[in-house]
């Protein structure tokens, strides 16, 4: 099921296997096997993309709640989750670029304290422990990572495409969905 609510967020098996930390072909054989079990087809693959059926567009939201709710669930039995600061990286070269969101981020970590920031694009201080997530200019193989692709505002109305690269134990989080949230919305 998380392959499936994966592909359908990003309606390709390859990125939704990125963020898996798995195959592309892996995605594509467990969501046949849901398919399978199922009786429905949940996607119409194309040559090049992937697209909802019907049935796939109404599995989905049911599928995408009961994710939530296991995150919920995981966040109340585990209060260290809870109201944790998340450590972000920033690449420099998206603070020189998306000026006004890495800005707008600043500000508001200085008031919430929810996300403590700081301008790196050393991928081994997330792999080490030393960050929870990363923002950084989109390409690259980040095997074990959870990875949201997103398009920041950059300089003088040009657009900047960057990757958020997270723990997955930590991916889902309120702080992580909260961050996704303010990240969308500074697009």
């Amino acid at each position: 099921m998380r392959s499936f609510e994966a592909a359908a967020r990003h309606l390709s098996f390859t990125r939704a296997a990125d963020e898996l930390c798995v195959t592309p072909g892996a995605v594509s054989q467990q969501v046949k096997s849901l398919e399978g079990a199922l009786g429905i087809a949940l996607f119409r693959r194309l040559p090049r993309s992937l697209v909802l059926t019907d049935a796939g567009e109404a599995y989905l939201p049911a599928i995408i709640s009961a994710f939530d709710i296991i995150s919920k669930a995981t966040e109340s039995a585990a209060p260290a989750l809870r109201g944790r600061t998340l450590r972000l990286g920033i690449a420099p070269h998206i603070a020189r670029t998306a000026v006004s969101t890495v800005r707008k981020l600043r500000q508001a970590a200085t008031v919430k304290e929810a996300v403590k920031l700081r301008l790196t694009d050393d991928l081994a201080e997330l792999l080490n422990g030393k960050l929870d997530a990363m923002l950084r200019v989109s390409g690259g193989s980040h095997p074990g990572l959870h990875i949201d692709r997103l398009v920041l505002a950059g300089v003088g109305g040009s657009e900047t495409p960057v990757v958020l690269l997270t723990h997955p134990g930590l991916a889902g989080c309120s702080e992580h969905r909260r961050l996704l949230r303010r990240l969308k919305e500074m697009a």
